[in-house]
């Protein structure tokens, strides 16, 4: 098999796998407006600032999330990343659609 094919399918399943947790989901979901800080991040997930900054680290060492340090404060946003162009995770439903489930 073709190294540049195995390397890309490795590249996906790794991607694959950040997205098999739903908090880091919820976390995208947040993200998808605008940047953000971690503790309004944790507000929107509901859940610790010590968990959402884990799941951010993991999504930074990705290259999912980037962030900017505006004094004390570090904002993140969805990163400019070939690999989450048109990805599905990324769009996050509408109200309306989860009501007719």
């Amino acid at each position: 098999m073709d190294t540049a094919l195995r390397e890309h399918a490795e590249r996906q399943a790794s991607l694959c796998k950040l997205f098999g947790n739903a908090s880091r989901i919820l976390i995208l979901w947040s993200l998808s407006e605008r940047e953000l800080a971690v503790t309004e991040i944790a507000d929107e997930v509901g859940t610790s600032i010590q968990n959402i900054s884990q799941h951010l680290s993991l999504l930074k060492e990705h290259n999912v999330v980037a962030a900017r340090r505006d004094g004390q404060t570090i904002y993140y946003r969805i990163a400019e990343n070939e690999w989450l162009k048109d990805c599905p995770v990324l769009a996050k439903p509408l109200v309306g659609e989860l009501l007719m489930e």
